[in-house]
């Protein structure tokens, strides 16, 4: 470059202002070349994370136990006759029909008994007529009193008969106990039965019982007439209440449980006995405790934690402990406090310092 500044053969003074141009020029360039390096090389802007949050809430948390059981009917029988015969009549020749209670559902061969119950009110008849004739001759003395006597005792007797009799006439029709819902009838008309022969079941579908055990550490919390929410996967989107209507004196030794069960009505009929159930059985309440919601906790390997915002726009993670758990709410424990704002929604985005901002924030601003 300087030769061929030498070869344009300027003044002294002309070469000096050339070169300082020549180096103002570069000085640019190098300046030039320097930012656009730095321009190049920089932290990338990182936008903030958009999330949503809700703050901790300090309130009432019932205290739950969860088990597993079935549900079992409250009133079940077998309708069996308590005389023998030949069946005259069904009432109800298809099962799953509903029943009120005393319904007649067979009826049996009732000739043999009317004769019977016939003859025994004539005996009975006669023996009345007679002990009344026999008092009436003994107030006048023309009778003895053991005459007397004899004619009462064989009254008694009659009556008896007429009242057994009575009775196996009544027992020719089949009655049933209680309300509820007959199963698969056995016989039919002109069928030979004997005394215990199962001839129809009926089950109250009304009111069912849900058998559940739950460990024995929960025995001094366990009361009558605690609450219980069922629910099956019959059903997944209703809950079913009731309550304790038993509690085992002793815990089961081969597993270290205590037997419970409880009522639950049933007057739509949605339920069925044999249906297996969640049940979740109520023994208090926890007055103060830390509540977040379920959406906010993240599972890492150690156990749970949450976000928290903290400076206004940025995050940290808190380990927390899961206490307990209830419909839409999760009891914690750990450094959170009422008022803290966690995330509960965008987590999966999130470290220890992202910059944050929320919306949607459904109970705080």
């Amino acid at each position: 470059m300087l030769k061929r500044i030498q070869k344009l053969q300027l003044q002294p003074r002309q070469k000096k202002a050339f070169i300082g141009i020549l180096t103002a020029i570069g000085i640019l360039y190098g300046i030039h070349l320097f930012h656009t390096y730095r321009v190049s090389h920089a932290a990338p802007v990182v936008p903030a994370v958009t999330v949503e949050v809700e703050t901790v809430q300090l309130g009432a948390m019932p205290i739950e136990v969860h088990a597993v059981g079935a549900l079992i009917a409250a009133h079940h029988v077998d309708v069996t006759p308590e005389i023998a015969g030949h069946v005259a009549e069904v009432y109800y020749p298809d099962g799953g029909v509903p029943v009120q209670t005393g319904a007649v559902l067979l009826k049996l061969d009732d000739l043999s008994a009317k004769a019977k119950l016939d003859q025994a009110e004539a005996g009975l008849a006669y023996s009345s007529a007679d002990y009344e004739r026999k008092q009436s001759l003994g107030k006048r003395g023309a009778i003895s009193k053991q005459a007397i006597d004899q004619a009462l005792e064989d009254l008694k007797i009659k009556r008896a008969m007429r009242d057994e009799a009575a009775a196996d006439l009544a027992h020719t029709k089949l009655l049933a106990p209680f309300s509820g819902v007959l199963g698969k009838v056995n016989v039919s008309p002109g069928d030979y039965v004997t005394v215990g022969q199962k001839i129809v079941s009926l089950t109250d579908i009304s009111h069912l019982r849900a058998e559940y055990e739950i460990p024995e550490k929960y025995l001094s919390q366990l009361k009558m007439g605690q609450t219980v929410r069922v629910s099956t996967a019959t059903w997944s989107d209703k809950i079913f209440t009731g309550v304790v209507t038993f509690v085992a004196p002793t815990v089961n030794p081969d597993n270290r449980t205590i037997s419970l069960y409880a009522d639950i009505p049933n007057d739509q009929h949605l339920l069925t006995a044999g249906l297996f159930v969640d049940v979740v059985q109520v023994l208090g309440t926890e007055s103060h405790a830390l509540i977040v919601p379920p959406s906010s906790l993240v599972s890492v390997m150690d156990g749970q934690k949450v976000f928290r915002v903290i400076n206004s726009n940025k995050v940290e993670s808190v380990p927390v402990t899961v206490v307990r758990r209830s419909q839409g709410a999760v009891e914690v424990s750990g450094s959170l406090t009422p008022g803290d704002r966690i995330v509960v929604a965008g987590q999966q985005k999130l470290v220890d310092g992202t910059t944050v901002q929320w919306q949607n924030n459904r109970s705080s601003s």
